[in-house]
Parts: C-alpha cells; structure tokens; sequence
C-alpha cells in the first residue's frame, strides 16, 4: 500500500482517468473550474515536507502539473511526463467542480475515477479506483485496479502548516481489508482553490492503528489561476 500512496502523490494524487483513438499530443483541456479543490494549470508546483513517523527521516517532496496531454480522445493534465506506451494518469476539473482521474495503460483507458469531490457533506462515500504500480527498471509496470471506500470526514476544518493556516475538506481512502483483517488509509485535507495541504498515512495493523507517514504543505506556486 504504501508503494500506492507514493505513486498516487506522484503519478496522479492523490496520478491525480471514450473515444477509441489511439493517439498522444500535447492539447488545451476545457476551461478549469473556477475556485476547485485541486487547481489544474501547467506550471502549478507544490513542495511538502515529509515525515516518516517510525525512523523521524524527513524528506522534501515537490509536486507539479507538467504538461496537458490528450490520449485515446481524452484531454486532461499530467503529473508527469507521458512515455507512449506507459501508464499515466490525466486530471481534470468535471463541471461539477470534482477532481477526476483517467487511468491510461499501453495508450488505452482503463477507467475514469472520481478521486476527490467538491460538493460533499461529512459521511458522503463513494469508491475510488486506484491504479496499483509495481518498480521496475527506470519504469513503472501496471498491476491492477483496487478499489478504495472514499469518505468525506469534514467539509470544514482548519489545518496547520509550515506555509501557514488553511480551510480544508477532508477524505479518508480506506484499503480493503486483508486476509489477516489490516489495512491502510490514506487521508487528504485540501482548500478551495490552493490543493492538497496535508495528507496523512496510517497503518491498521492486529486491531491496532499506528501513524506512520505525514506530508505538510510548505510551499505553492499556481499559475494563471483566479
């Protein structure tokens, strides 16, 4: 799981999912939504201080809207550059102000996905699938699909980072539960407007639960966002 929560962060994130054409070029998505959760604007960065709770190592994490790219008829944003022939993840910014994820695999789609909603209200659910990635040589390979319960935990709480105070909503990403009954969950605080501002990891393990991984917001740069 933890390989998920990486990846998501990187790849998407959170990657940040029908015409059937087989093609890949740089394009202009539709027009962003004024004022959403997660800004979508090439040349949008954000920097993160990361804890690792167990060893107390830290690390700095940056992440950024790369470039547009359309692929099998779909437009969207990526988080990283796109290798024909590799799995990527495209956002965008639905009309209704929702965070979607399009999950591309050898330059076909596999699925579209919400991954974070606008208008929610605190035990909203719904299920978030997220793509699994496994190392290899200077690439990451495709595994499968997992489903993750998605669940609005607040629509308004005020949340304490190095960059300073925010607004924000928050979920909580719940893996399925293991055979030995653990599993993980991820939880995201995001503000209208700015993005993901913290986001946690925890670990339930023999009916217990143990913080183990936190990203705090130090630093952002939005560009040509109102």
């Amino acid at each position: 799981m933890k390989k998920l929560i990486t990846n998501k962060l990187n790849l998407t994130l959170f990657g940040v999912l029908i015409m059937l054409i087989c093609s890949c070029e740089e394009s202009i998505p539709i027009a962003e939504q004024k004022k959403p959760l997660f800004p979508l604007n090439v040349g949008n960065s954000w920097s993160y201080k990361g804890t690792y709770y167990e060893s107390g190592n830290s690390e700095t994490v940056q992440m950024n809207v790369v470039s547009s790219y359309t692929i099998d008829g779909i437009n969207g944003f990526a988080l990283n550059e796109y290798k024909k022939g590799y799995p990527i993840s495209l956002l965008e910014n639905d009309e209704n102000g929702n965070l979607v994820e399009h999950f591309f695999d050898k330059d076909k789609l596999v699925h579209t996905t919400i991954f974070f909603k606008k208008n929610v209200q605190k035990g909203d659910t719904w299920i978030y699938k997220a793509a699994i990635y496994t190392d290899s040589v200077n690439s990451m390979v495709y595994e499968r699909i997992e489903d993750l319960k998605a669940t609005c935990i607040t629509t308004d709480t005020l949340i304490t980072t190095p960059k300073g105070d925010f607004h924000c909503i928050g979920f909580s990403y719940d893996q399925s539960m293991q055979a030995n009954g653990d599993y993980d969950t991820m939880i995201f605080y995001l503000s209208e407007n700015i993005g993901i501002i913290k986001y946690l990891l925890y670990e339930h393990i023999n009916d217990k639960t143990y913080s183990t991984y936190e990203q705090s917001l130090t630093d952002y740069s939005l560009k040509n966002n109102k």
